[in-house]
């Protein structure tokens, strides 16, 4: 993109914690970027709601994305949420409180990987376990009862949740892209998208 000549970049996000990182050589960089008007946003990916709050208390540009692993068959991030004060808790590993503070924070959650690698959506099944196979023939049964493609149905089930998830499809392939093309007009109701979520996650809710 350009603007006056010069190029920029619309949003720039800190791909994975660094271990090393120091959020005030950070802030510094992101600041430069900003002043010499090459950035115009800034997000992350993959971070905490912890690791977000500690860069933020530097950085005088708000995080306005944070990028995570979520899609019909990586659920951690709706278990975290159903799990607190029960022993499944202990193995999910998925950062307590991110959702809630990105949403208290108007900071835009997006979906990377959220077709699953088409697995739910035409991909050989050959040596996946019964849930995500029973879960491919509930998709494939809604989309043919919908008018639809199951990748559409996919894709609405992560934009249903309310903290409205933009999923990233990251594909080039026209056919594929076509066929995410009407999730955002689909309805999918709340038994619909916790059939879903049970049938994937192979059992039952507590």
């Amino acid at each position: 993109m350009s603007r006056l000549g010069t190029e920029y970049i619309d949003i720039l996000l800190l791909h994975r914690p660094d271990p090393l990182m120091d959020p005030e050589e950070v802030a510094s960089a992101l600041h430069q970027l900003k002043a010499t008007g090459k950035v115009r946003h800034f997000g992350v990916s993959n971070m905490s709601a912890a690791q977000i709050k500690m860069l933020q208390a530097y950085c005088d540009e708000p995080f306005i994305v944070n990028q995570l692993h979520m899609s019909l068959a990586k659920l951690s991030w709706v278990d975290a949420g159903i799990s607190v004060n029960r022993e499944p808790w202990k193995d999910i590993t998925f950062p307590e409180g991110t959702l809630e503070h990105c949403r208290m924070e108007n900071i835009q959650l997006q979906a990377w990987g959220p077709l699953a690698q088409g697995i739910f959506s035409g991909r050989s099944l050959e040596d996946q376990p019964e849930n995500i196979v029973q879960t491919a023939a509930m998709v494939k049964q809604l989309a043919d009862e919908k008018g639809t493609t199951p990748e559409a149905i996919v894709l609405s089930w992560l934009m249903t949740h309310p903290a409205a998830i933009q999923p990233v499809i990251g594909t080039v392939n026209p056919q594929r892209i076509a066929a995410c093309a009407n999730a955002d007009k689909l309805e999918l109701t709340r038994k619909e998208w916790y059939d879903l979520y049970v049938s994937s996650r192979g059992t039952r809710l507590p």
